[in-house]
């Protein structure tokens, strides 16, 4: 008796453990780019005042895709950084002024197709395989299902200039890299791209100018 007054209450305890536990709201994992920020450490960016950064963002769409846009999305992505730029106490200046920051901007389009073998019919409880009374020739599923994701990128990497110097390569004090998946609007997808910009300068508060 007392062994199952015990079961009871240890039930009890992980329904009301797990109920109150808030679960992921998996619809705006879906919806929103995943942003990955990487800063140099040894940086000191109060000793930056100055940055430039292009009207063009390189683009790289798949074979025989590749481009530079320069188009009102992309307007509306590199303004994004300057206005964060700009909040931080940056100057944006021409790039023969010899600016102490610059940028690079990249976006990048991924399609993966992957074909499975879900079972015969998907594994539901209590249908046999038609291989449970033995095997037989050829060994394959009845059929294999397709799907494709379509994936974006934006990438981002703010350079150190203030001591550029001819062919040698320059120190990248901080970069961005944000990833997810893409719906069929365009104005939407270009909105969780300038979502995950502001949300990368919001998770490096190191950058700043004042």
């Amino acid at each position: 008796m007392k062994k199952k007054f015990f079961i009871v209450l240890f039930l009890a305890f992980l329904t009301l453990t797990f109920s109150c536990r808030k679960d992921p709201d998996f619809s705006q994992l879906s919806t929103n780019f995943t942003v990955i920020t990487n800063v140099d450490s040894a940086a000191n960016f109060h000793d930056f005042q100055t940055y430039y950064i292009s009207d063009t963002i390189a683009w790289v769409g798949g074979k025989d895709d590749d481009s530079i846009l320069y188009d009102d999305n992309t307007k509306l992505l590199v303004q994004t950084v300057k206005d964060n730029m700009n909040a931080r106490g940056y100057t944006f200046v021409s790039k023969d002024s010899k600016p102490d920051l610059g940028f690079n901007m990249g976006a990048v389009k991924t399609t993966t197709v992957s074909i499975i073998y879900p079972g015969w019919w998907w594994g539901y409880p209590g249908w046999w395989d038609p291989w449970y009374w033995g095997w037989y020739y050829p060994y394959y599923y009845p059929w294999s299902v397709a799907y494709a994701v379509t994936t974006g990128s934006v990438i981002i990497d703010m350079v150190d200039l203030k001591d550029a110097q001819p062919k040698r390569v320059e120190r990248v004090v901080w970069s961005v890299v944000a990833n997810g998946a893409l719906g069929s609007s365009t104005s939407t997808n270009v909105q969780r791209g300038v979502d995950a910009i502001n949300q990368a300068f919001k998770q490096t508060p190191e950058i700043s100018a004042n």
